[in-house]
This record gives C-alpha cells, structure tokens and sequence, in this order.
C-alpha cells in the first residue's frame, strides 16, 4: 500500500480525534433492566471509539517506550511466528503439555496457493473431545489478545477443545494480496475473501454445526455472522462479542479530506509501518493502555511480550486491514448494516457489550427481536466495569458468560 508524508501522518492523526469527538459511548444506565455483570476487581481502563493522537505529543510520555528499546524490536519485527510461541507460552501447557491440557499452532492449508489459517489448538490430554469452542479477534487484532481467555476457560470446561484462529491476512496467518481496488459497491467480494476462507478452515478441520460454537470480537463477529449466513452447517451458536458494522446511527460530520483518505482506503497501520525502527514507540502508546492496567491478569513480563506481539503485527504486511473502507464509511458508520440482514442468521446467539461500550448497543436489541421472531434463542447481555475490549476489560465476569455457553 502507499507510503505516508509527513503532512498524511498529521492529517489522519486529526481526523481520528475530529471522528470521536462526534461519537459517545451510551453509559450502562442507559440499558435499563439490561442484564448487567460486573466485577468489583480494577479492571483495564476502558476504551472509546477511535482517536488521533496530535503530533505534538509523539515525544511526550505519551508513548512510554524508550526510543532504544524501540529500535531492538524494529529489527525483531518480522520474526512474527517466534513472537506468538514466546507469548504463548506464558501458557502452562504449552508448548510442555499439562497434566491436563496440550496444545500446538497449525497452519491450516486453504487454497492451492498454500494460504493457511493460523490457529492455536489447546485440547484435553486424557480423551478427545467431541465439543469445541472457536475464537475470533477482531480488526487488527490477532489470536494472542485471547490468551488469557484461553487460560481461564480451558480450567473452566477441561472437556471442551478450544480453537483460536487468525483471520485470513491477520496476525501469523498468510497475508495474500488483498483486492483493495475493487470498489465500494463490490463488498460482497470482500465479505467473500473471508467467507470462503473461513469456510475451508472449518472444513479442513472437521468442525461443523453438531459440534461446534464460535466466539468473535468485533469485526470478527460481524464476519462470523456472514459466515453463518452462507454457511450455516458450521457451527450451532455464536457469541458476538462487542459486534461492529451492526446498525447505523447518525452520521458523524468528517472533513472531506479525510473522506477522501479513507475512500483511498489508507491504512491506520500504515503509520506503524512508516515509522521505521520508532514504529514499536508509537504501538506503545496503545498497548499500555490496554495491556497494563491491572498486573494480576497479565504480569510486567506478560505485558511486553503482549506490547511485541501487537507491534509485530501491526507492522506486517498489510492485508486483511485493507477490508475496514469496504464494511465501514468514513466516521465508523457501517456501509451495509448487518441489522438488514440479520433475518439470515442460522444459529442461537448471544451478544454481549461492556458497559461503557462506544458500539451502539440498540443494534444488538435490534437484532434479538428480529432473531427472536424467527424462532432463535437470541439474547443481549451487558459486561459492566468494560467497554469495546470486554475479554480483557472485565476477564473474570467475561468468561464466567462465556463459560455458562459451554454447556
């Protein structure tokens, strides 16, 4: 994709900040007898919807890694899949299994031209399971954001296989060219891309409707439940986690630059990319607030290896990122609601948003009646102390729902 100058940098960088001073997350209060779940542990400090960091800030505390550091990772960034085993292993049964549990990364063949699927498989020692949970990240995210999820709920259900997956053109799955020429109008070919991937992954794999759920975060709910649509002999249930491109408010006002910047569909991780060796620097901005606010979930060790992991996979080939102009118009409102195709989900479902959510939850009240009317167990549900990042925002109270799905 297009190298950005310097004045590209500074104008994206605004209108991220012009964007979310025009979109605010709907407090828990206003759900009213929503069912809510909290946790009286701290928790990560929530997040909001997407913002610009000015320029004149790059060389303040802002960033807290050293410049020096930075440099080291610069020259680690493409050692992607040595990145993913160290943080992996922080997990007890892997890459030595447990007395309980094994696990192992795949990479999964889809294509004739070797593409594969990236997946971290973690499944019972003692018999095989015949019940398996699947977990979807969300846009620019990569399997290892579950990590800790993947701890938790393998000592919850010890007889459940658990599966996560790197979307098609994200994290240390292949990363083929993506078709980001085609125009706006042709996004069922883009919806297809992942799709079609998906679909041969859980082939391949012989997971199907009889034994199978999927849990995805995001734009990764949003593709799963395309999936379904097509595909519904994948899988039975699906918990759509904080889901995006759901259901359109009211269009937040952008300048036309910056429409202009999104319909040429630069990508936000672009600038890690031309960053260079300061590229894990700017990346640190992100993940220290995200990764740590609260040092019981993940140690200062576990926390750098997170913050590695996430600039390596920032700063890989761009790929499956290029799909955000397609589902998404400038402002973060989605191109082709989701809501106006629900009717087509073929599973049960829950969905679930942190209390503090910047996704507008009255598309997930939406669609459960519409799912409800079709005859599907449909149901919402509110993570409290949370916002977008729910899985991490409030882990325990988040598991706990997920693990009460794993029946």
């Amino acid at each position: 994709m297009r190298r950005l100058s310097n004045r590209m940098v500074q104008t994206v960088a605004q209108a991220y900040q012009t964007v979310s001073n025009a979109r605010k997350p709907m407090a828990s209060t206003d759900m009213g007898s929503m069912n809510t779940t909290s946790s009286s542990s701290v928790h990560y400090r929530t997040s909001t919807a997407p913002a610009g960091v000015p320029l004149s800030k790059i060389l303040s505390n802002t960033f807290p890694l050293s410049v020096s550091e930075s440099f080291r990772h610069y020259f680690r960034r493409h050692q992607l899949n040595k990145i993913q085993h160290d943080l992996l292993s922080v997990l007890p049964f892997y890459p030595t299994p447990s007395t309980t549990h094994r696990a192992e990364v795949i990479q999964t063949v889809i294509d004739d031209q070797n593409n594969y699927i990236n997946e971290f498989h973690i499944s019972p020692v003692d018999k095989p399971s015949t019940k398996h949970v699947v977990f979807v990240h969300g846009y620019g995210a990569g399997l290892g954001f579950f990590v800790k999820n993947l701890q938790d709920l393998a000592s919850r259900k010890s007889d459940w296989d658990i599966h996560a997956i790197d979307l098609l053109g994200y994290g240390c799955s292949s990363r083929p060219k993506f078709p980001y020429h085609e125009p706006n109008a042709n996004y069922e070919k883009i919806e297809a891309w992942f799709t079609e991937s998906l679909k041969k992954w859980f082939d391949r794999r012989n997971l199907n409707r009889d034994n199978t759920m999927v849990v995805a975060h995001s734009m990764g709910a949003y593709i799963a439940a395309l999936t379904n649509f097509k595909y519904p002999e994948l899988f039975n249930k699906l918990l759509l986690v904080s889901p995006a491109g759901i259901y359109t408010t009211r269009q937040p006002e952008v300048p036309p630059w910056f429409d202009k910047l999104w319909n040429k569909n630069v990508s936000p991780f672009a600038l890690v990319r031309n960053a260079g060796p300061l590229g894990s620097y700017l990346t640190s901005g992100w993940t220290a607030r995200r990764f740590s606010k609260d040092s019981s979930i993940l140690n200062s060790e576990e926390q750098k290896l997170m913050h590695m992991y996430t600039y390596a996979i920032f700063n890989a080939k761009g790929s499956g990122e290029y799909m955000l102009n397609y589902m998404l118009a400038p402002g973060g409102v989605p191109r082709n609601p989701l809501l106006r195709r629900i009717h087509n989900l073929n599973c049960d479902s829950v969905w679930y948003y942190g209390s503090y959510d910047w996704m507008d939850k009255m598309g997930g009240l939406s669609a459960c009646k519409i799912l409800r009317a079709k005859g599907l167990r449909a149901e919402m549900k509110i993570v409290g102390d949370s916002g977008h990042h729910l899985y991490l925002d409030n882990l325990v109270a988040f598991n706990a729902l997920v693990a009460d799905e794993m029946k």
